[in-house]
């Protein structure tokens, strides 16, 4: 007895001893148990949805249609380069990626180049529609194993150069249940039809339309395709404070309004229902949740536009019969000078570095303003020169958070050289993606401290601080 319990103890540890050595060549070979999981996960959708993964080069149609709307989002890629177009009610926006930049061609046909946070983004976009994540070494991404239930097992990925995308799998059936990343949230029902709720107040249901190869090649991208006329000594424009927005006298279709700067208006220019009554247009709904027209023609402050997109607005500020953002800081340099309470709207090609001025980079989000206050390595990015009530500041829970805001007070911030003194915060808990880079907004309390020049064009805001 003694003699076979000796050998089954050796039959027991001889058998331990092979499994180690399997776990060992297994992780030689570079296969470690979050790897063997993801293959194992993957390896059951390839055979449960047929899928593989896609050429280098391919296009992508997509069917959006809300319950009263519909649009189209096709998308193209080849080796290095990638392109989204969003279309609906008459408009087109097109978002992609060029040699190693993000591009953003705005709804008026103008073409940026766009921030960092944007690239991210569109990397893993395109990670994500290319499938990458089916080739045997998923492009190099690394891998973790996500949330997991009895229901779903989930992967996170993160491609270079892109931000971590999470992809959940019905352990039922092994198909795709959903794909998330920052601003990217997709809900499937087949590998066919999925539900976009990447913004929250404008879902939409989606249909594969036509997958295939490419039509012809990704078209260029070229900077530019402003149509705004500057006037080379812009005349000063008296603004008004009401409630936390800055408003002035302006120009829209042949009626003068009075027109309130949001640089969170990142989007056709707003106009108050009654205002749109009064313009006569025929208002279109899109797949965005909105009512646009197009071809309206704008003035203010010595700079004009002949024909912009407008939307039709549940509100607007109070005195505000309209609301820009966009078009004004995309093609122009916006100064504010509190001292003397005027904007000017300057031509970026003819303006001179002003002197006296501390000179801060300010990003662009596309169309969008954005400032980075920092306190210590933790920085916040804020739309600049945004309607703000009484905080100077609004910012996102989660963000503040992760600055440590407390209070409704902001301590220790510095926007590049200048130190901040304490600011009166409010926070949400909506609106914003904090995980994206989009921590909120800053307001005229924190900007008319200053005598500034918004130089989106070219990246920069100049800073004069007002003596007090």
């Amino acid at each position: 007895m003694i003699a076979r319990a000796m050998h089954a103890s050796c039959r027991r540890w001889i058998a331990l001893g092979l499994a180690l050595a399997a776990a060992v060549g297994a992780v030689a070979c570079g296969e470690t148990p979050t790897a063997r999981t993801a293959r194992r996960v993957l390896d059951r959708y390839r055979q449960a949805a047929a899928a593989k993964p896609l050429p280098a080069s391919g296009m992508m149609r997509v069917r959006l249609a809300t319950p009263d709307a519909a649009g189209r989002d096709e998308i193209l890629w080849q080796p290095f380069r990638y392109r989204e177009a969003l279309s609906s009610a008459g408009w087109t926006t097109v978002r992609g990626i060029e040699s190693g930049r993000a591009y953003f061609i705005d709804q008026d046909g103008v073409t940026r180049v766009v921030s960092d946070q944007a690239l991210r983004e569109l990397t893993t976009r395109s990670y994500f529609w290319r499938r990458a994540w089916l080739f045997a070494d998923r492009e190099r991404a690394w891998l973790e194993l996500g949330p997991s239930d009895a229901e779903s097992t989930s992967l996170d990925l993160t491609p270079q150069g892109g931000e971590r995308l999470r992809l959940t799998f019905s352990n039922r059936t092994g198909l795709l249940v959903s794909a998330r990343a920052p601003r990217l949230a997709l809900a499937f029902e087949s590998p066919a039809a999925w539900r976009d709720l990447s913004d929250p107040a404008a879902p939409a249901e989606a249909t594969l339309e036509w997958l295939g190869l490419p039509t012809g090649p990704v078209p260029e991208a070229y900077v530019g395709g402003g149509r705004a006329a500057v006037s080379p000594e812009p005349p000063a424009a008296h603004f008004e404070r009401r409630g936390g927005a800055l408003i002035v006298a302006a120009v829209l279709a042949g009626i003068p309004v009075r027109l309130a700067v949001d640089a969170a208006a990142d989007g056709p220019v707003a106009v108050s229902p009654e205002l749109a009554a009064r313009l006569a247009l025929p208002f279109t709904p899109d797949v965005l949740g909105r009512a646009v027209a197009s071809g309206v023609p704008l003035s203010v402050a010595g700079a004009s536009w002949p024909a912009l997109w407008i939307q039709r607005a549940r509100e607007t500020p109070a005195g505000a019969d309209a609301v820009a953002g966009g078009c004004l800081f995309r093609e122009t340099v916006v100064e504010l000078d509190p001292v003397a309470g005027v904007l000017r709207l300057h031509d970026p090609a003819h303006l001179a570095t002003p002197e006296g001025y501390f000179r801060v980079v300010i990003d662009d989000d596309g169309d969008r303003p954005v400032a980075i206050v920092s306190r210590g390595k933790a920085d916040l990015r804020l739309a600049a020169g945004s309607d703000t009530g009484a905080a100077a500041l609004v910012v996102a829970d989660a963000s503040a958070a992760r600055v440590g805001i407390s209070g409704g007070e902001a301590r220790g911030f510095a926007w590049g050289p200048v130190r901040l003194p304490p600011l009166p915060v409010r926070t949400a808990a909506a609106g914003f993606f904090p995980d994206w880079g989009d921590d909120g907004l800053l307001g005229y309390p924190l900007l008319l401290r200053f005598h500034v020049f918004v130089n989106m064009p070219q990246r920069w805001i100049y800073l004069k601080p007002l003596e007090r």
